[in-house]
């Protein structure tokens, strides 16, 4: 029996973007919210795409969704804030894509350093560093 909701034409998928970096170690963190996603969404298709010095880029991850048959891209920039590249690289990035593939719709969602859960775990590993510092605990700052 054929899945209709895989082959739909509005079947969506993720893409999570990064900045990259020449350090391989660089990625692991990334590829690892791509496998925790997977093990959690196993059915969701997903890549890890960047924007400098890894690959695959932003292009290349679209055109292999496009050819699981997603048509409705959402991109998540694994960012902390929405600097220039959040800013005016991916949308312009994405514009492009746009025009290559008329038939796909792309969302842009806000970087996620800046969703509040994000902020209030960095918070809280913030927190946990100094409680974790014996020589911070007598110190008295005002």
């Amino acid at each position: 029996m054929d899945d209709a909701a895989n082959h739909s034409p509005g079947r969506a998928g993720l893409i999570l973007l990064a900045h990259g970096s020449r350090d391989p170690l660089w990625r692991q963190p990334i590829e690892a919210v791509h496998q925790l996603l997977q093990a959690m969404q196993p059915g969701l298709p997903c890549i890890c795409a960047y924007l400098d010095a890894c690959t695959p880029d932003l292009p290349a991850a679209t055109q292999s969704l496009i050819a699981h048959g997603v048509q409705h891209l959402i991109v998540l920039p694994l960012f902390l804030g929405t600097g220039k590249h959040a800013r005016e690289d991916i949308p312009r990035l994405l514009d492009e894509l746009r025009r290559q593939h008329p038939g796909c719709q792309f969302d842009l969602q806000t970087a996620a350093g800046e969703n509040p859960r994000v902020t209030a775990l960095l918070a809280q590993l913030a927190i946990e560093a100094v409680g974790s510092t014996e020589a911070l605990k007598h110190t008295d700052f005002k």
